[in-house]
């Protein structure tokens, strides 16, 4: 049986620590949104249409470069997880665009209505203010992996928490793992190679069906330029 908004937010991180009564007022101003492959859910520079909750699918939030159109992918939020958080905050433009990255749906908290159960609720605005500082360090980490770890350390820790839902597991396409890296397709092909022939992930095809936990620790937690 499909769960309702109530049961949505409930299992979200971000509103799971609320009461039921904090739960109803946010799902009262609630609406959902189904989104097919591809489809755009925003663009960067749109205003705020409000907090996003993904209900099924996945969700991916990228940037494109203006001068090389390359795309730098920043999360995919998978189900019960927010989308643009800080926009439906401040109200300000999206500084990144978010698409579904397969057949999706998204439970929307108006701007109007969201913003309206944080006045009359200033406690549900003080928790959203702490759960979303973890999500800021969380991004600091992403700016200071592509500013000073090579390509290599970048794709170990990759690996290692692709890993954390068990092997064997099947790797996305060299172009979808360079936008989540900050890199190109043709770098990850190469230090994928250069990890097997190291002994670091054991592959046949497109699946890792063994990895080195202790040698890919090293490399994710190595400092590169």
């Amino acid at each position: 049986m499909p769960f309702t908004d109530v049961q949505v937010l409930a299992r979200c991180p971000l509103f799971a620590e609320l009461g039921p009564a904090d739960l109803q007022a946010l799902a009262a101003v609630a609406y959902r949104r189904k989104l097919e492959p591809a489809e755009a859910l925003f663009f960067a520079g749109e205003e705020a249409q409000g907090m996003h909750v993904v209900v099924s699918g996945k969700v991916k939030v990228f940037i494109v470069s203006p001068a090389s159109g390359r795309e730098v992918v920043l999360t995919v939020e998978h189900p019960f997880n927010t989308v643009a958080e800080l926009v439906a905050l401040d109200g300000g433009p999206y500084p990144a665009s978010a698409e579904a990255a397969e057949p999706s749906e998204v439970l929307v908290l108006a701007q109007d209505g969201f913003q309206r159960v944080l006045h009359d609720n200033p406690g549900i605005a003080l928790h959203l203010m702490r759960m979303l500082g973890r999500r800021l360090r969380r991004l600091v980490g992403l700016v200071e992996a592509i500013s000073f770890q090579e390509v290599v350390h970048r794709l170990a820790r990759y690996l290692l928490a692709e890993a954390k839902a068990g092997l064997p597991f099947t790797l996305d396409t060299n172009a979808a793992i360079a936008a989540q890296l900050g890199t190109v397709p043709e770098l990850v092909s190469r230090n994928l190679s250069r990890l097997h022939a190291g002994g670091a992930i054991s592959m046949v095809g497109r699946t890792v069906e063994a990895l080195d936990a202790e040698q890919l620790n090293a490399m994710a937690n190595s400092v590169g330029r």
